[in-house]
């Protein structure tokens, strides 16, 4: 529980990767747990193997971004703890989206729902930009600006990876 309480307080920017344990325990927990909820978000929507295989490849480039990054600002040592307060703040968010997701699909047209998952989305990227700042001792802004390259970039790799299909 005071793992997930931790995971909680850095989504609300009250902690940051810091404050990560050292395991690598926790951090293939917290990455099957992000594997798990990036599994079931997408099955939503497509098959469970392009499930299974697009959860896979956004985890890959969620940690290879994390490394070229923090090996670019000299920070290397930091990826253990920072990859897993990503993929923990990743979890924290997008669990609740799980039933949010699935009503825009039953109901296509509830706008405050597809509002609710904007402002989400909004929120992780601010909690990116925030773990960013924290990892690599640099401004808000700097990891503003490299959270919204991080979050434009995986979206873009990933719809052209794997396009959404005609309906």
């Amino acid at each position: 529980m005071a793992l997930i309480r931790l995971f909680i307080e850095i989504c609300l920017f009250r902690r940051g990767p810091q404050d990560v344990p050292s395991s690598m325990l926790l951090f293939w927990l917290v990455a099957g747990a992000y594997l798990l909820v990036g599994f079931i978000l997408l099955g939503l929507e497509v098959a469970w193997l392009p499930a299974i295989v697009e959860s896979l490849v956004e985890l890959a480039m969620l940690l290879g971004f994390v490394w070229l990054l923090l090996a670019l600002f000299k920070k290397t040592p930091r990826w253990q703890k920072t990859a897993t307060a990503m993929l923990g703040s990743d979890v924290v968010i997008s669990t609740p989206a799980i039933p949010l997701v699935g009503w825009t699909l039953a109901v296509p047209d509830a706008t405050a729902i597809h509002l609710l998952l904007f402002g989400m989305m909004l929120w992780h990227v601010a909690v990116v930009a925030h773990i960013f700042r924290h990892a690599l001792s640099k401004p808000w802004a700097t990891g503003l600006l490299l959270a919204v390259a991080y979050v434009a970039g995986s979206y873009s790799v990933m719809m052209t990876l794997f396009p959404p299909s005609a309906v």
